[in-house]
C-alpha cells in the first residue's frame, strides 16, 4: 500500500521483505559456498601449488603460487558455479512451489467451506467498500474464536473467517465489520508479500538450514564447527527477525486502511494486550503501536531505525558473501576489474536504500530525528554487516575501529544530505539528478568499506612505519588513503552543488565570503613558505588553509547556512591550492610531491572544517538565480584534482627513513609487509587428505617390497623393486607445509632415491657399489619410520 495515502511512496513492508530476500541469499551463498570449497579438488590445488589458504588471512609473497593456484582452480569453475547457482535455484524453486501449493493445502487441511448465507450480504457490502467485489470468503468450522485470516497467492486470494465470527456478527456488528475489513486490507495490499515471505522462510529451513545442520552434527568433535555454527546462527537469527518484521509491519498498514474505511481511530473497540514474548517476537505489533498508527497514518511514512538497520546489514552481508562466492570461482581479483564491478553494484543497491529513506523522509516531513536516525542506522548497518560476514576472521584493532567510526559517521552525513535534498525535489528531472548524484557520492564516500576491514594491517605495514612528524602525518594519511582522488572531489562538490541547484539559488553572500577568505588564505600560505623541507612546508600550508576555512566559516555562520558554508570552504581550498602551487614552483616543476596535489585532500578537510564551523548555522534565504557559475566552479575543481604537475625527486612523498644508529632499537619496526603464517595444523590436514598420505603409503609399500627381496643371489627379483622405489622417491611432489616435517620428508626421499638408484645401477653393472646402496637405504628406512610417526 502507499503509506499515509501518499501516492507512489513505497511501504516499509517492501523494505523488510527486501531484507529477508537479501539475507536468505547471503546465507544460501555461505552454506553452498562451504559445500563448493569442501571438495577434494579445491584442497588438491592448494597442495599442488603449495598455497595453503588457512583461517588467518594469508597473503603469499610469491605471486607465482597465486597464479598457479588460480590456474588450477579455473578448471573447477563449473562445479563451483553449479554449487552456488544450484543452491539459489533450489531455494527459490522450493519457495515458489510452497507459495503456489500452500493455499490449496490450507483449504484441504483445515477443511474450509463456503460461508453461511446469513453473512453473504454483509460480506458483499464490505468487499465492495474495500474495492474487492470478487473476493472469495471461506469459513473455518474448527475455530471458535472471533477472527479471520487472508491468504492466497498472486493468482487468487481468500479470506477465511473463524466460526466465532458468526456469533460476533449477531452480537457486535461494528467489531465484525472492522475485523473483516482488516483482512480485506491484507488482500488488497500484502497477501502476495506475506505468503512469499512464509514460503521463502520454509524453503530456507528445508533446503539450506536443515541439511547443513545435519552435516555439521557429524563433525561436532572439531572445535571449529562450533564457531561455524555460531556464525550461521547469527545469520539465521537475522533471517528470522526479518521474517517477523515483514509480518508485523503488514498489520499496521492494514489497520490504517480499516481506520480510513470505518472513519474511526479505534475500530476494534479494544485490542488485547500482548505478553512480553509476543511483544518482541509475535506476528502482531503491540496494541499501542497499532493504535498510534491508526490515529496518525502518516507516521508509517517515517523511515524506521530498525528496518533501515536490518536492510543495511542484509545488504552488507549479502555483498560480502557474494564476493566470497565469486572468489571461490576465481573471478574476484584486481586483474579483471571485478573490484570495480562489485563496488558499482553495491553502490546501486545502497543508493536505492538511501533513496527510499530520502523519499519517505521527505514525504513525512522535516521533523526531529527523521533524517539523522535513519542515517545512523545506515552507518551502524555498514559496520555490523562487515563484522557479521561469516568469512571475516580479521581481529578488531584500533585502526579498524577508527575506520569503522569514520565510515559510520560518513554514512550518517550522506543519508542526512540525501534526505534533505529529497525535500527540495519538485520535478522528475530533479529526482534523476539527485539519484545519480547520490550514486556517485555513495560509491566514493561509502564504498571504501572493504579497505576499512584491513585498516590495521595497512597502517601497521605501510603507513605507520614511514611517518614520524605529526603535522606531516595529519596531511599524508588522507593523501595516501585517497586512491579515488577525482571521484572524491566530484562527490564532495556535489554535496554543495546539488542543494543549490535544487533550491535555484545563486549564493552571492557565500561567494563574497569565500572571496574574502581566499584573500586571507593567500596571505597566510605565502607567509608560511619558509620551511627548509618542501614536504613539511606543504603540510603546514595545508593545515593553515584548513584553519582559515574553519575560522571564516565559523564567523560567517551568522549569515550563511551549512550549504553556503560548504561553498565558502570550497572557495578557500581552491585558492589555497593555487597559492601552494605558486609558492613551490621551481621553474616549471613543483618541489614537493605533496604540493603537486593539495587539492586531493583540501576538499576533504574543507568539508570537515565547514561542517564543524557551521555547527549552529540556520537556514537563510539567498537570492534566486541559475547556478551555472557554480557548475563551472565544480568543473574547474575536478580539473585541478585531475592534473598532477611534475615534481623532482628531491622531496619525496614520504620522508626518508632515519639512518641506523649504533644501538639497534629494542623492538624492530617492520618496513615491509610481513605475511601472516598459515595455520600449520589446518595446512597439514589439507596436505595429508589431498595426496600426502597417499604418496607416503606408496613410498612405504615400495620400500617394504624392496627389503622383502633383499636376499643373496636374488638380483632378478630385487632389480624391479629398486627401480620402482627410485622412480617413486624421485618424482616431484609438494613438500609438507610444516617446516620440520617438510625437511624430514625431503631428506627421507632423497636418501631412498639415492639408495634405490645405487641398487639398480649395481645390479645393471653400471657402476660398482661402494657401500652407498646399503648406507642410504638403511638411512632412508629409519627416517621413513620417523616420518610416519611424526605424521601420525
Amino acid at each position: 500500500m502507499n503509506e499515509g495515502e501518499r501516492s507512489g511512496v513505497p511501504s516499509g513492508t517492501t523494505l523488510r521483505f527486501a531484507s529477508l530476500v537479501l539475507l536468505t541469499i547471503a546465507t544460501t551463498l555461505f552454506v553452498f559456498g562451504q559445500y563448493a570449497v569442501s571438495t577434494p579438488e579445491d584442497e588438491r590445488c592448494q597442495v599442488t601449488t603449495g598455497l595453503y589458504l588457512t583461517r588467518p588471512h594469508f597473503i603469499a609473497p610469491d605471486e607465482s603460487r597465486w597464479a598457479a593456484y588460480r590456474a588450477c582452480m579455473a578448471e573447477l569453475v563449473v562445479p563451483h558455479a553449479l554449487w552456488l547457482s544450484g543452491g539459489l535455484v533450489l531455494l527459490f524453486a522450493v519457495s515458489l512451489l510452497i507459495y503456489l501449493v500452500r493455499p490449496a493445502w490450507r483449504i484441504r487441511r483445515r477443511k474450509l467451506m463456503p460461508v453461511p448465507e446469513e453473512l453473504h450480504e454483509s460480506l458483499a457490502e464490505l468487499a465492495a467498500q474495500a474495492g474487492l467485489p470478487h473476493t472469495t470468503f471461506l469459513l473455518d468450522p474448527t475455530s471458535l474464536r472471533a477472527g479471520g485470516a487472508a491468504f492466497g497467492n498472486h493468482r487468487r486470494k481468500y479470506v477465511v473467517l473463524n466460526a466465532g465470527m458468526l456469533v460476533l456478527h449477531r452480537t457486535d456488528n461494528g467489531t465484525f465489520r472492522a475485523i473483516v475489513l482488516h483482512e480485506l486490507a491484507h488482500v488488497r495490499s500484502d497477501v502476495t508479500t506475506t505468503y512469499a515471505t512464509l514460503a521463502l522462510w520454509r524453503a530456507f529451513v528445508l533446503v539450506v538450514l536443515g541439511p547443513y545442520l545435519f552435516l555439521l552434527a557429524d563433525d561436532l568433535s572439531d572445535t571449529d564447527t562450533y564457531g561455524l555454527i555460531g556464525r550461521l546462527g547469527a545469520l539465521v537469527a537475522l533471517v528470522f527477525l526479518a521474517r517477523v518484521a515483514v509480518l508485523r509491519a503488514r498489520e499496521q498498514h492494514a489497520d490504517v486502511f480499516v481506520a480510513r474505511w470505518t472513519g474511526s481511530a479505534d475500530p476494534y473497540r479494544t485490542l488485547e494486550p500482548s505478553g512480553r514474548f509476543r511483544r518482541w517476537f509475535g506476528l502482531h505489533p503491540p496494541p499501542a503501536a497499532r493504535t498510534a498508527a491508526m490515529r496518525e497514518p502518516d507516521s508509517l511514512l517515517r523511515p524506521g531505525f530498525w528496518e533501515v538497520l536490518g536492510c543495511t546489514v542484509a545488504l552488507q552481508v549479502a555483498w560480502w558473501h557474494l564476493r566470497a562466492g565469486l572468489h571461490v570461482l576465481t573471478w574476484y581479483r584486481a586483474e579483471n576489474e571485478s573490484f570495480l564491478v562489485l563496488r558499482a553494484g553495491w553502490a546501486v543497491l545502497i543508493t536505492a536504500l538511501i533513496g527510499l529513506i530520502a523519499w519517505r523522509g521527505a514525504a513525512f516531513g522535516a521533523r526531529r530525528g527523521v533524517f539523522a536516525l535513519p542515517g545512523l542506522a545506515v552507518g551502524l548497518g555498514l559496520v555490523l554487516g562487515e563484522r557479521l560476514d561469516a568469512y571475516n576472521f580479521e581481529p578488531v584493532t584500533l585502526p579498524s575501529a577508527v575506520a569503522a567510526l569514520v565510515l559510520a559517521g560518513t554514512a550518517v552525513l550522506v543519508t542526512v544530505w540525501a534526505t534533505y535534498c529529497a525535500t527540495l525535489v519538485r520535478t522528475r528531472w530533479h529526482a534523476w539528478v539527485l539519484g545519480l548524484s547520490t550514486a556517485v557520492v555513495a560509491f566514493t564516500l561509502l564504498g571504501w568499506f572493504p579497505e576499512a576491514r584491513y585498516a590495521g594491517p595497512t597502517w601497521r605495514d605501510h603507513i605507520g612505519p614511514a611517518l614520524d612528524q605529526s603535522v606531516v602525518d595529519v596531511v599524508l594519511v588522507p593523501f595516501l588513503l585517497n586512491s579515488n582522488r577525482v571521484l572524491t572531489v566530484v562527490s564532495l562538490a556535489l554535496v554543495w552543488l546539488v542543494p543549490l541547484v535544487l533550491r535555484r539559488e545563486f549564493p552571492k553572500v557565500a561567494l563574497a565570503t569565500g572571496a574574502v577568505g581566499s584573500v586571507l588564505v593567500t596571505v597566510v600560505v605565502t607567509l608560511l613558505d619558509s620551511g627548509t623541507d618542501p614536504l613539511v612546508s606543504t603540510a603546514r600550508q595545508v593545515v593553515a588553509v584548513v584553519i582559515v576555512q574553519f575560522a571564516v566559516v565559523f564567523v560567517a555562520s551568522r549569515w550563511v547556512d551549512r550549504v553556503g558554508a560548504l561553498l565558502v570552504a570550497w572557495l578557500i581550498g581552491l585558492a589555497g591550492t593555487g597559492v601552494i602551487w605558486l609558492t613551490h614552483l621551481q621553474g616549471t616543476q613543483v618541489d614537493s610531491a605533496l604540493a603537486t596535489r593539495p587539492h586531493q585532500v583540501l576538499p576533504l578537510f574543507g568539508t570537515l572544517a565547514a561542517l564543524a564551523g557551521s555547527l549552529y548555522a540556520v537556514r537563510r534565504t539567498e537570492q534566486q538565480g541559475r547556478p551555472w557559475a557554480l557548475i563551472g566552479l565544480a568543473v574547474v575543481s575536478v580539473a585541478l584534482a585531475s592534473w598532477w604537475p611534475k615534481a623532482p625527486n628531491a622531496a619525496p612523498l614520504l620522508p626518508p627513513a632515519a639512518a641506523p644508529t649504533s644501538t639497534p632499537p629494542t623492538t624492530p619496526v617492520p618496513t615491509t609487509t610481513t605475511p601472516k603464517p598459515v595455520d600449520p595444523a589446518e595446512a597439514m590436514r589439507t596436505w595429508k587428505v589431498d595426496g600426502g598420505l597417499e604418496r607416503l603409503a606408496a613410498v612405504e609399500q615400495a620400500n617394504l617390497a624392496l627389503w622383502a627381496e633383499t636376499k643373496p643371489d636374488n638380483d632378478a627379483r630385487l632389480e624391479p623393486m629398486c627401480v620402482a622405489l627410485a622412480q617413486l622417491a624421485g618424482e616431484t611432489f609438494p613438500t609438507p607445509p610444516d617446516t620440520t616435517i617438510g625437511a624430514k620428508w625431503t631428506e627421507t626421499l632423497r636418501a631412498l632415491h639415492k639408495g634405490a638408484q645405487a641398487c639398480a645401477d649395481a645390479i645393471h653393472g653400471v657402476v660398482k657399489d661402494d657401500g652407498t646402496m646399503a648406507r642410504e637405504l638403511i638411512k632412508g628406512r629409519n627416517q621413513l619410520a620417523e616420518l610416519i610417526t611424526a605424521l601420525r
